[in-house]
């Protein structure tokens, strides 16, 4: 088992109403690098002195048309090609988010990249909480302690049993609830992957997982593990998704409430600190497994009543 000090953590930000070119400054006045400009929509900072970072317009499309030729000729025919692509640039940034990817830092050195966050909200990005239509998240790429199968298991199944309960602390925004990016997992899958008796070899979870879940869109996305897994058996059953294999468990609850001054990325990593209290807790695992199982198979499944459950036990392993 790695310790803290040993394992990383990426960390995916969304945003609005901060240009890439203004936001890859402010992480070079930060943290030194170069920057490199691939298009409007799509910048790199190499070298800077904690890594690599990639900043994007996270809008497929757009990114698409921009680099294709047709679209080149078009605006060279009728003019304009500057005044057109900043009003395509405005009009996706109301709906869709620019987006920073940091580098993998070591989880001890977090507090970096709050440093970044406090920067970029002084420099005017805007979160989850500033209009109605911003369904931005934060994405944290958290390295297990390890990559056996029985502690993946056991930390994913310890996120399913306090699934409700973090979306409480976290204030999940509605507009994000209602979008398709980060779905929860279905009562058939869960009964299947929370039952006692499951314990399945490697190849045995990523079929289990994919033939319930053939889609990046969950709230605790494990493709990227199983592709770093089986990378050949994800992409049978998934050739087109965008996934990058890596030994992480990729964690899209968070809202990216970037504009808030008392907000940090370092309070969303110690809520999950919490899923791996539970998962190395024995007794009070296995006491919270059978109680979930039988709230699954609840035909009445009261959810305000499992919360409550489930903070008890959080209290609980807070006070050890």
């Amino acid at each position: 088992m790695k310790g803290l000090d040993k394992r990383h953590i990426g960390v995916e930000i969304e945003f609005s109403n901060l240009p890439l070119e203004k936001s890859a400054q402010v992480i070079t006045d930060l943290f030194g690098g170069q920057i490199e400009k691939n298009s409007r929509y799509d910048y790199k900072v190499r070298k800077s002195e904690i890594g690599d970072f990639g900043l994007e317009l996270d809008a497929i499309l757009l990114k698409k048309l921009v680099a294709d030729e047709t679209f080149a000729k078009f605006t060279q025919m009728f003019g304009g090609g500057e005044e057109l692509n900043d009003l395509l640039e405005k009009t996706a940034s109301k709906l869709v988010p620019y987006e920073i990817a940091a580098p993998a830092i070591p989880i001890t050195h977090l507090h970096k990249i709050d440093t970044l966050v406090y920067r970029l909200r002084l420099a005017g990005a805007l979160g989850t909480t500033h209009a109605f239509q911003y369904a931005f998240g934060v994405h944290l790429n958290i390295e297990p302690p390890n990559t056996e199968v029985k502690t993946v298991l056991r930390h994913f199944q310890s996120f399913l049993m306090l699934q409700l309960w973090l979306e409480r602390q976290t204030e999940v925004d509605i507009t994000r609830k209602f979008s398709p990016f980060i779905e929860s997992f279905h009562k058939d899958y869960l009964k299947l992957v929370m039952a006692p008796t499951y314990r399945p070899k490697k190849h045995e979870f990523i079929k289990d997982y994919l033939a319930h879940n053939p889609t990046r869109n969950r709230i605790l996305d494990m493709l990227p593990l199983f592709s770093y897994w089986d990378e050949e058996l994800v992409r049978k059953h998934l050739p087109k998704e965008k996934i990058k294999a890596r030994p992480t468990f990729h964690y899209r609850l968070p809202n990216s409430k970037i504009d808030l001054f008392h907000w940090r990325i370092s309070d969303e990593w110690l809520l999950w600190q919490i899923v791996e209290k539970l998962a190395n807790d024995e007794k009070r695992f296995s006491q919270l497994q059978n109680e979930f199982n039988d709230y699954l198979h609840d035909i009445f499944q009261k959810k305000d009543a499992w919360v409550e459950r489930t903070h008890r036990c959080v209290l609980d392993l807070l006070s050890q």
